[in-house]
This record gives structure tokens, C-alpha cells and sequence, in this order.
């Protein structure tokens, strides 16, 4: 993106904080950034319905919802201007959504009512290495564990859903999102590491609710989870009886 699409992008006027301030508008752009304009039908499924959900709620004041859509080769672009429309539209908050991802239609209540800066949701990224979309110093992964807290705070998490408080943009420098080259190599960085540090710098934590991101399954755990099925049906009903004795026995 050129300097003066990033001018475009517009700075709030400063005067709010990060909370959400009693009796305002409640103004939620829901962000879909891909590299294609071509999304999964349960993705388009949820979408709808958490739109739907969002409109029917009762609040403590207005409430109004809208979607933006751009895709592009260089995610960092789609979501700058993303983050444009969002702007432009006058939005209190943002969820950025990935269309890889299916979630509950009342994920976006929820995440509201946590009443942080950020939230993001900690997701199956990479199923054979095991690795999720949150991570610590270091770049270690956080996996789930279903008897931690509820909320933690993390160093950082993939952008697949994640919901910002509008103000938060007002803080940090341009460019948000940024692709960095590692060292000599002919890799780069994820766009999000950049959005996290610079989140760091200012003092702005990022927190992942568990809780939530129980609920939220990507294409890698429904496929991964499909192929089991699929395994389970072709075997005999005598190997099917010695997997679970062995499970079970374990």
C-alpha cells in the first residue's frame, strides 16, 4: 500500500479511551480479510447467523452491525484497508474474521461482555505440528488446556478472529500490519507479529479467551476430524471393539 493509502487510513481524534464508553452507539465492523473472494459455505453460514444474532440481542443502548469484505495477494494491504472502512464507517469495534473458521453465533456477545482491548480466539493453525493461533515469547505456541483460565494473556495470536476496540488504532503507528523479511533468509514474518509488538511497545495486552475458542473450529480440526470418521466407518466392528480397550486400558 502507497503512503497516501495509508494517510486514507485516518487516525481517530484521540479524546477516547480504550473501554467502550456507556451510552455510545455500539458500531461493530466485522472485517474479512482473504486472499481469495471465495468463502467456505459453513463460514458463510456462521457469518450470517452471527450477524443475525448480534442485530436480535438486547443492549444497554443502539446497536448496529456491517460487514466489509476485500481480499488481495498481500494480506497486510486487505487488512489496512479494512481497518480504512472500519474507520470511515465510524465503528466503536472491529472483528476481524478468517473465512478458514466456523464459531457460535453468539461468539460476538461474548467477546463483547470479556470488555478488553483486544480478544482473540486461540485455534488449530497447523494440525501436524500441533501449532495454534496463540503464542508466547519465543514463539511458543499456547495449547489449550480446558482447565486453565477462562481469559489469559498471551504476546500474540493469528488474526483468523479477533476483536479490536477501535480506539486501540489511534495508539499505534502506521503500518499496523507489516511482513518483515527474517534475517537473510527468503521467509517472512506473519503480519500479526508486527501488530503484537507494536501492541507490546504501547502497553496494550493481548488476551485470548479459552472458553470461547473451544466452540471455535478451523478448516485444518474439521478436516482432520473427518478423516478420523472416515477411518473409524471402514474398520470392522472387531478392530473398532480393540481401539477403544486399548484407549481405555491406556
Amino acid at each position: 500500500m502507497g503512503q497516501k493509502g495509508l494517510e486514507e487510513v485516518g487516525k481517530l481524534t484521540g479524546s477516547k479511551t480504550v473501554p467502550h464508553m456507556a451510552g455510545q452507539t455500539l458500531r461493530v465492523a466485522v472485517l474479512v480479510a482473504s486472499v481469495t473472494n471465495v468463502y467456505p459455505s459453513k463460514f458463510v453460514e456462521c457469518l450470517a447467523n452471527l450477524v443475525a444474532h448480534f442485530q436480535q440481542a438486547e443492549f444497554n443502548g443502539k446497536h448496529t452491525i456491517k460487514v466489509f469484505t476485500t481480499h488481495g495477494g498481500i494480506l497486510p494491504e486487505v487488512r489496512h484497508r479494512l481497518i480504512g472502512d472500519a474507520l470511515a464507517w465510524e465503528a466503536t469495534h472491529c472483528l476481524m474474521l478468517s473465512p478458514e473458521l466456523t464459531f457460535p453465533e453468539d461468539s460476538l456477545q461474548r467477546m463483547l461482555n470479556r470488555g478488553r482491548g483486544t480478544l482473540g480466539v486461540n485455534y488449530l493453525v497447523d494440525y501436524s505440528a500441533k501449532q495454534f493461533a496463540a503464542y508466547r515469547e519465543g514463539n511458543n505456541t499456547v495449547i489449550p488446556d480446558p482447565l486453565g483460565p477462562e481469559t489469559e494473556e498471551v504476546d500474540g495470536v493469528a488474526l483468523g478472529m479477533v476483536l479490536f476496540n477501535m480506539p486501540i488504532f489511534d495508539v499505534l503507528d502506521i503500518p499496523f500490519f507489516e511482513h518483515k523479511q527474517i534475517g537473510k533468509t527468503p521467509g517472512f514474518t506473519e503480519d500479526h507479529i508486527h501488530f503484537w509488538n507494536s501492541c507490546k511497545e504501547h502497553k496494550i495486552p493481548c488476551v485470548i479467551d479459552h472458553k470461547l475458542s473451544q466452540e471455535v473450529k478451523s478448516q485444518h480440526q474439521s478436516s482432520c476430524t473427518l478423516r478420523l470418521q472416515e477411518s473409524i466407518l471402514k474398520m470392522s466392528p472387531e478392530l473398532i471393539i480393540l481401539g477403544f480397550a486399548v484407549v481405555k486400558s491406556d
